[in-house]
């Protein structure tokens, strides 16, 4: 599948429509190839009866022959298909299915195969491209009239069914572009709703405004970094969008308190990525993107919540999250927690490698930060930080505020 490009909205949507097309197309060709076995192989057991009736037939063997071709030809056709070559499969189908007309009917008698001239037509439009029904049409009509004026005579001139043929081309144009359109409208508005919900938490919670869509990039930036492609980092993208959905059940006493959140406040707290699981598993085109919401906050040793997971029980997208996460807290405002520089948080991150963090992504998003914003501190000055981080850290765990 193409990969999703991780810059912009608008591309990642685009690549996001194709995405799903691709998989509708795909879905398409493999039940019109499935019709095809079926046909194929009712033919075959006919042409099998008959050859065991006279099995001197020089007919008889030749279908069987043809018959044993067609099965490989489609078996091919399906694992590229399922390999994810689709439009090369709709192509090479559509090709197949017209080079095998003048090789099983006579010149004579193609006024009768306007019907299987019509297929590759009337279905390329779905499973390659919009504008592939008007090649294959041109295709027949050019294939058509050179045969018809090279042997004048052999057959009548059929005019009806090439207009026919050319006014199937244009429906099937039309309805696959309406079909497109409808597919890419959609996705658009979904993602619009997902951003009005993020949107409306931040303006719930306004201490933390404009931290979901400081995350995204940052996010899916190092996810690509980790290797992370394809459809996973739209998932990714929505997930971080929404990781603190599960907020809106959470008090604003609770929510907006300056200060240390008491155990039985925390009790109610650590309850939002399971709210985040019960509202958005309910949303089918959500439950792809749910790892981040639901596991941002386990960590490495199994010390998190809301599952207690750990190491690679836990879910990727919501092992690199958790990492953008806490830097976001620890370098925003935050009312309950000071401001740190990016020195700072950076060497508290790698303080946490193996135990809220995977070592692996801490690696990855230093490299990341340190490229970013060109953090090249000399020795003294990373002991210095790495001592006042230290200490800003046993207080940070000892009010449990990191992040909420």
């Amino acid at each position: 599948m193409k990969k999703i490009r991780i810059f912009g909205p608008d591309g990642q949507l685009d690549d996001y429509s194709r995405y799903l097309l691709l998989d509708y197309r795909q879905k398409l060709l493999r039940v019109l190839l499935a019709m095809c076995f079926i046909i194929i192989t009712g033919l075959t057991i006919v042409n099998l009866i008959e050859w065991i009736q006279d099995p001197f037939a020089e007919w008889g063997t030749y279908n069987l022959i043809s018959d044993g071709i067609a099965f490989g030809i489609l078996f091919f056709l399906y694992q590229a298909n399922q390999k994810g070559f689709v439009s090369l499969s709709g192509w090479l189908f559509g090709l197949v299915v017209l080079s095998s007309i003048p090789l099983s009917y006579p010149l004579s008698s193609i006024n009768q195969t306007f019907l299987t001239m019509a297929l590759p037509v009337a279905v390329s439009s779905f499973v390659i491209q919009p504008w592939a029904s008007s090649l294959f049409a041109g295709f027949v009509l050019v294939f058509y009239n050179v045969i018809f004026f090279y042997y004048r005579g052999t057959f009548q001139y059929d005019a009806f069914s090439l207009i026919a043929l050319c006014i199937l081309a244009v429906a099937s144009y039309l309805i696959s572009s309406i079909l497109n359109k409808a597919i890419r409208d959609a996705v658009r508005a979904y993602d619009e709703t997902i951003q009005g919900w993020a949107k409306a938490l931040e303006m719930r919670d306004s201490e933390t405004m404009g931290h979901s869509q400081r995350i995204v990039e940052l996010t899916l930036t190092l996810a690509k970094k980790l290797g992370v492609g394809g459809i996973d980092l739209f998932h990714m993208r929505r997930g971080a969008l929404l990781h603190d959905i599960g907020k809106m059940g959470i008090p604003d006493a609770i929510l907006h308190k300056p200060g240390t959140l008491s155990d039985e406040e925390w009790v109610i707290m650590r309850k939002h990525p399971v709210y985040a699981r019960d509202y958005l598993s309910k949303v089918s085109h959500l439950a792809s993107a749910l790892d981040i919401p639901y596991s941002h906050h386990e960590k490495w040793d199994g010390t998190g919540y809301p599952q207690g997971l750990k190491e690679e029980a836990i879910p990727v997208a919501a092992r690199i999250f958790a990492v953008v996460d806490v830097w976001d807290a620890l370098t925003s405002k935050r009312p309950y927690l000071e401001t740190w520089s990016k020195e700072q948080a950076l060497v508290y991150i790698q303080e946490q490698a193996g135990k809220h963090f995977d070592p692996r992504v801490v690696a990855a998003f230093t490299e990341l930060i340190e490229s970013k914003f060109e953090i090249h501190g000399n020795e003294d000055t990373h002991e210095d930080n790495a001592h006042d981080t230290k200490k800003i850290a046993m207080l940070v765990d000892s009010q449990k505020t990191l992040p909420r």
